[in-house]
C-alpha cells in the first residue's frame, strides 16, 4: 500500500510535520506517485488534470512536500472562487489607492509564494483578461502589483490544476494557447475512482477510522453488502464523494454495523451512466449499462448534455430536440424527485 495524501487536512506542511497521505494499491496511481517525486526535484511547471474530487490538490501538496521548498508554506488559490474583477489583485497584489477599497498595499499570492510553491486550482476559470499577465509573470518571474510601477521579482514553483480539457478551451478561444503550453510543461492526469476501484476498501477503512476517532464513536463495520454496493457504484464525485458517504455512514449508523438504510438511494440504484473518459476525445460519449430504464437514460442524457454546453439550457434544448420549456419542465420534475428521495433516505 502506497502512501500519499488523500486527507484534506494537513495542507500546508513544514518538514518534521505529518506527511500527506495518499492511499492506493492501483498500479497507475503508484506510477503517478513516482512521477510526483521526480517532478518535485525540479522547478518544472506542472499541470494536474482530472475530474472533481480525484485528489488534484492533494497531489500538489505532495509535490511541494517532496520538494526542497517544503520548509515554506504552499500557497493555494482557487481561480474559480474569486470574482473576476479581483483575480489580478489576488494574484499580484495591489498598491494603496489602486482602486476603491484599496486602503493599504497588499501582497498577492505570487509574492506570498516566494521561495515556495504556488498552486493555482481551477486554472480553466482564469479570466481571459488576466491570462496574459499570468503568462508574463510565469515567463519572467516578475510582475507589477495593481496600480504599481515597481517590478517585483519572485522565485516560485508553479502548479496548476483543472477539471476541464484546457486544449478544448484553447480551441474555443476561452484560454490562451501560449499560456496553455507554458503551464503544461509536465501534465499529470489523476484517474477517476471508477478506474481504480481496488482502492475503495482501503479508502473506506481509512476514512472510517478517521471519523470514528474524530467523533468519538465506537468502532463500526461496513458489511459485505455495503461494500459490494460501493464497488458497484461509479462515484461521479470520486474520492470526495466517497469520503462524505463514509462520514454520513459513521454518524448515522445505529449499532456496530453500517446498514443499507443509511446509504443514499442513488448508490442503491447504482447510477452508473457517465462519460467513457472525461478529458479525452471520448468525453462526449456516455456508457449505459444494460437494464437501465428509459426514464433514467433520458435524465442522464439531459444532465450530460447540459454539462457539455456549460449549462446553457437553450443550447441543450436545441441539441436534444426539445423546446426550452419542455427541458425546464423535465428539470423541475427531476429536482422534485431528487428532493423526495433525499427526504426519505
Amino acid at each position: 500500500m502506497e502512501e500519499n495524501s488523500l486527507s484534506d487536512n494537513d495542507i500546508n506542511k513544514k518538514k518534521g510535520s505529518k506527511k500527506p497521505v495518499f492511499i492506493t494499491q492501483n498500479p497507475t496511481m503508484k506510477d503517478l506517485l513516482g512521477k510526483v517525486r521526480q517532478v518535485a526535484k525540479t522547478k518544472a511547471t506542472l499541470l494536474i488534470s482530472g475530474e472533481n474530487g480525484t485528489g488534484k490538490e492533494v497531489l500538489a501538496q505532495l509535490v511541494h512536500y517532496h520538494s526542497n521548498r517544503s520548509e515554506n508554506e504552499l500557497v493555494a488559490i482557487n481561480c474559480g472562487a474569486i470574482p473576476s474583477e479581483l483575480v489580478e489583485s489576488e494574484l499580484f497584489g495591489h498598491e494603496k489607492g489602486a482602486f476603491t477599497g484599496a486602503h493599504a498595499r497588499k501582497e498577492g499570492c505570487f509574492e506570498l509564494a516566494h521561495k515556495s510553491t504556488l498552486f493555482l486550482d481551477e486554472i480553466g476559470e482564469m479570466p481571459k483578461s488576466v491570462q496574459v499577465k499570468l503568462l508574463r509573470a510565469v515567463e519572467l518571474g516578475s510582475f507589477r502589483r495593481v496600480g504599481g510601477k515597481e517590478e517585483v521579482n519572485v522565485d516560485i514553483s508553479l502548479i496548476s490544476a483543472t477539471n476541464k480539457v484546457l486544449f478544448d478551451q484553447v480551441q474555443s478561444g476561452s484560454f490562451r494557447e501560449d499560456l496553455f503550453y507554458r503551464l503544461n510543461v509536465i501534465e499529470l492526469y489523476v484517474p477517476p475512482l471508477r478506474h481504480r476501484k481496488e482502492d475503495i476498501p482501503l479508502l473506506v477503512d481509512f476514512y472510517k477510522s478517521h471519523f470514528v476517532e474524530n467523533y468519538g464513536i465506537e468502532e463500526i463495520v461496513f458489511s459485505e453488502e455495503i461494500m459490494e454496493m460501493f464497488l458497484s457504484y461509479d462515484w461521479p464525485g470520486n474520492v470526495r464523494e466517497l469520503k462524505n458517504i463514509v462520514e454520513r455512514s459513521v454518524v448515522l449508523a445505529d449499532g456496530e454495523e453500517v446498514t443499507p438504510d443509511v446509504i443514499p438511494s442513488r448508490i442503491h440504484r447504482g447510477e452508473n451512466i457517465y462519460p467513457v473518459s472525461k478529458g479525452s476525445a471520448y468525453d462526449k460519449i456516455i456508457q449505459i449499462p444494460i437494464g437501465t430504464s428509459l426514464e433514467e437514460i433520458e435524465r442522464k442524457v439531459i444532465d450530460h448534455t447540459l454539462y457539455s454546453v456549460d449549462n446553457n439550457k437553450t443550447e441543450a434544448a436545441k441539441i436534444l430536440g426539445f423546446s426550452r420549456k419542455t427541458l425546464h419542465n423535465k428539470l423541475t420534475k427531476y429536482e422534485a424527485e431528487k428532493e423526495a428521495q433525499e427526504s426519505t433516505s
